[in-house]
């Protein structure tokens, strides 16, 4: 099974801010969180797993060995992500 990937605008800012970080910290660390970012992706559009709901319909996939997290939702075959958020923001805040 495969899915249609789709993102909400929002996710190219926390997607930007999270490499902009690893970026100050050093540009190795930059490439891995950007390697991870998109097998986290291709975990989400190789349907093969449907991981952990942890908002209404909103599912979460880790970013490898990095505190962020994908939120995604499934929409028949497509998957709309949602944000690339920082795994330690209270509930509240995601």
């Amino acid at each position: 099974m495969s899915r249609e990937l789709a993102y909400l605008p929002e996710v190219s800012r926390d997607f930007v801010e999270a490499v902009s970080y690893y970026e100050a910290l050093s540009p190795q660390a930059a490439l891995q969180f950007e390697e991870a970012f998109t097998l986290a992706e291709t975990e989400i559009a190789d349907g093969l797993v449907t991981h952990m709901r942890v908002f209404d319909h909103y599912h979460r996939v880790f970013v490898g060995r990095f505190p962020y997290n994908l939120y995604y939702r499934l929409h028949g075959s497509r998957a709309v992500i949602v944000g690339v958020l920082y795994a330690r923001y209270s509930p509240q805040r995601i």
